[in-house]
């Protein structure tokens, strides 16, 4: 990767030892990890060394990555036991280094033994430089930021025993409050460990935690190479890592066989392949998972690598597969599974492509029993977003869902997950009176939905391509034939919000219809050579004979007679929505 640079593996007690002493050039961004990050680095290694509570997930070593130095001097890697400190600049790797710091000197002042010998004096020693420093570097730390961010680091961090002391309540610079909140982040996690397992991982963070060294001498280069790095270069896809993960668990005599189900997976779905992995921790209750602690939990759950591979992995991507491929005819599946896969598929997947992968996986050989399902996922997604739920709120409910699938449960959509209860029935007709107002999207995805059930099969239609037209208009022109015949301002509101108002046309018909007169509209939507086909959802008010409120009325009406009829609601007061008042001829 690296033809003829220095390169050498270190351990951090190799890094954070003489001769090394660090600096942040100036081109360098300020210090820009979150606990996220920071985070999932922690649990990492804790895992790694065995204090996660994950017993046979040790490993001998761990490697934290390449961090590439540039070495001005031109005297290449250190020699060994070579002590003439030697000042390099980071040119990638400055988040890891500082924040491997931090937990050092975390580390340091939680322990409670005596100073003068033992692990604490050890990291402190790492985080100090040494003293022959000085004459060439006016620091006397082992990594040193811009002077504002250094003299941050110094007072709350480097100095010992600074990790406990609270920095004043002035306003603090972006990169001082992101070191605080690591600092701080690590000070409750790291506190939570007794002190046999703190220092534990002081001993494998220091010798058994390695990273790559790349030396550059020339500047130009450096940069070319940090470019390649961070910005042109093939970055480590999260798929590589699961797949080294995953496979290192498979015996040698297994590994070819299993080599093959992960590329014949990753084939099927291709730049799908990733987000499997988050369905599947959904499935198996991991969806609060960060990725590599997710695979290692399920694998663990499922009873190895190999059971992964062969009863989730290989089953999962094959449903996923006919997830994403429901509307394309030369797929092989059954008409109604079909059908519900395709209106399923028009909203976003992350709250019902779990349970309907987990259907399609669990009832491959029973298609009545996934059509059954996929039909109370599909009203039950689609409800959830008439109430304009949260999505923590959708996710947790699809939870419930995934473990009456799993437990092969009696189907019953007055029960459990799938009931609507009486206040969200109410809620439901609250906002069917301003759909559109509530929210455009969930609105255009109804009528969508009406349409099918007008058809009465799964018509393949792309959301993208079609808009919410309101056929009064929202705001009609003051001398429109709109005015005269909607004229009680209270009536002409109800019925412009009303559901009955609304149809599916392109947008640019939308554009073209906006506040035209009745006729006008209609011949818009009927469409033209360049146009869509009408769909059914629209066609009605395209052939009306008129549009006043009593129309509106029956249309909505109707529609609510077709939620009814397909989701087993009945909207309380939806009736009285559009009032009916004297009419202008």
């Amino acid at each position: 990767m690296f033809p003829g640079l220095p390169t050498a593996s270190l351990t951090l007690t190799d890094l954070f030892s003489s001769p090394f002493h660090f600096s942040v050039p100036a081109f360098q961004r300020p210090y820009s990890w979150t606990t996220g990050e920071a985070g999932q680095l922690l649990e990492d290694i804790l895992t790694a060394a065995g204090l996660a509570g994950r017993a046979g997930w040790e490993e001998p070593d761990y490697f934290l990555g390449t961090i590439l130095l540039l070495d001005n001097a031109d005297r290449g890697l250190p020699k060994e036991r070579e002590r003439e400190a030697r000042l390099f600049e980071i040119i990638d790797g400055q988040q890891r280094l500082v924040t491997l710091a931090i937990l050092l000197a975390v580390l340091r002042d939680l322990g409670t033994e005596r100073w003068r010998w033992g692990a604490r004096n050890r990291l402190d020693h790492l985080i100090l430089a040494d003293g022959l420093v000085s004459p060439l570097h006016s620091g006397k730390f082992r990594i040193e930021l811009s002077a504002r961010d250094q003299e941050f680091l110094e007072n709350y961090i480097q100095v010992r025993g600074a990790c406990t002391v609270v920095p004043p309540e002035d306003t603090l610079a972006e990169a001082e409050e992101r070191l605080l909140a690591v600092r701080d982040y690590f000070m409750r996690e790291v506190s939570s460990l007794n002190e046999a397992d703190r220092r534990s991982l002081a001993d494998y963070l220091c010798g058994q935690c390695h990273f790559v060294v790349v030396l550059t001498r020339d500047i130009d280069r450096a940069h070319r190479l940090f470019t390649v790095l961070n910005e042109r270069g093939r970055a480590l896809q999260r798929n590589d890592i699961l797949k080294v993960e995953i496979l290192k668990g498979v015996p040698q005599q297994g590994m070819e066989a299993a080599n093959e189900k992960w590329e014949t997976a990753a084939a099927l779905l291709g730049p799908h392949f990733e987000t499997l992995f988050s369905h599947i921790f959904t499935i198996y209750g991991r969806e609060d998972a960060k990725i590599i602690a997710g695979v290692r939990r399920t694998i663990r759950d499922v009873g190895g690598a190999e059971t992964f591979l062969n009863d989730v992995l290989a089953p999962l991507s094959k449903a996923y597969d006919t997830v994403l491929r429901a509307s394309d005819v030369s797929l092989n599946i059954d008409p109604e599974v079909r059908r519900y896969l395709v209106y399923l598929g028009r909203l976003p997947e992350g709250d019902w492509a779990p349970a309907a992968i987990l259907t399609l996986s669990q009832y491959a050989d029973d298609p009545r029993r996934a059509a059954q399902l996929l039909k109370e996922i599909d009203r039950l997604v689609h409800l959830m977003r008439v109430l304009c739920l949260g999505t923590g709120k959708r996710i947790r409910r699809m939870s419930a869902v995934l473990q009456i699938i799993k437990s092969g449960s009696p189907i019953d959509p007055q029960q459990g997950p799938f009931a609507i209860s009486r206040d969200e029935m109410r809620n439901i007709g609250y906002h069917l009176r301003s759909m559109y107002r509530r929210d455009a999207q969930i609105c255009k995805q109804l009528l969508l939905r009406l349409n099918d059930e007008l058809t009465r099969s799964a018509t393949v239609l792309d959301p993208r391509d079609y808009s919410v037209e309101h056929v009064l208009p929202q705001r009609p022109g003051a001398s429109s034939e709109w005015r005269r015949w909607f004229a009680d301002a209270e009536e002409r509101e109800a019925c412009t919000d009303s559901l009955g108002n609304l149809v599916a046309v392109s947008q640019k018909q939308n554009d073209r219809a906006r506040n035209q007169e009745f006729d006008r509209k209609q011949e818009i939507y009927r469409g033209s050579v360049n146009d869509p086909p009408v769909l059914p959802i629209t066609r009605d008010v395209a052939e009306a004979a008129t549009w006043r409120a009593e129309d509106i009325r029956a249309r909505e009406a109707k529609l609510l007679g077709l939620m009814r009829d397909m989701w087993g609601i009945d909207v309380p007061g939806m009736s009285q929505a559009v009032p009916v008042r004297s009419v202008v001829a």
